[in-house]
């Protein structure tokens, strides 16, 4: 069962007619969303769907950008970390992905969109300093669902993410070459880090996704060519 009808159900969609796994892909998706009546529709359409399949195994999607420092808690934040804490005293089984932004998106209101989108249209913006991480469709699925398959590590918060960062400069250099269009931009300086703690051993990363060198140009280049 799905709910949503959004970039993350369109990845899930197998889980369509699955009758045992609930794939919760309508929660607030924009890091700047501040208005109090999305992060209650949120919370109002998990409490409706799992009280009305209370048999199910949640798979609720959070955001790895509780490691990021750069900036001051948002109100995205706090509702994403009451979300995990009512299923976490709530919910009887659940799966909690943290996941990155998404290689693919094309919604100008996340990076990958935003960039993109500024780049192909020679539009100003200023660019942040700073290091993300990101992974691909292809990543999160097949992680994912070898979580849910072998029942590892049910009833937890699991970070899925790609071992390494990359550096918002090198997304940009990497767009650029894509639409062979200078960017035009004014750069802001950030102080902080990204580090995501590592809760899925590196041996399951490593059999399902080996690390390549090349992984953030060639999906940049798969997804946005």
């Amino acid at each position: 069962m799905i709910i949503g009808n959004g970039l993350l159900s369109s990845i899930f969609s197998e889980y369509k007619d699955d009758r045992k796994i609930l794939i919760f892909a309508s929660g607030v998706s924009n890091s700047l969303e501040t208005r109090f009546d999305e992060f209650k529709r949120e919370k109002e359409l998990l409490y409706y769907t799992l009280k009305n399949n209370p048999n199910r195994t949640l798979v609720y999607f959070s955001t790895c950008a509780f490691y990021e420092n750069y900036y001051d808690e948002s109100p995205y934040l706090r509702h994403k970390r009451e979300m995990e804490e009512w299923i976490t005293s709530n919910v009887k089984k659940f799966y909690i992905f943290r996941i990155p932004q998404i290689i693919g998106s094309k919604n100008t209101n996340q990076l990958l969109g935003f960039l993109d989108h500024k780049i192909k249209n020679k539009e100003k913006f200023v660019l942040y300093d700073v290091e993300k991480n990101l992974i691909d469709f292809e990543f999160l699925l097949t992680t994912a669902k070898h979580i849910i398959s072998t029942n590892s590590y049910i009833n937890k918060t699991s970070n899925i993410f790609y071992p390494d960062n990359i550096k918002v400069r090198d997304i940009v250099i990497f767009l650029e070459q894509i639409h062979n269009v200078k960017a035009n931009y004014v750069i802001e300086e950030k102080k902080g880090n990204l580090i995501i703690e590592k809760t899925i051993d590196d041996e399951i990363i490593s059999k399902l996704f080996p690390v390549r060198i090349n992984y953030y140009k060639e999906k940049l280049e798969e997804y946005y060519g």
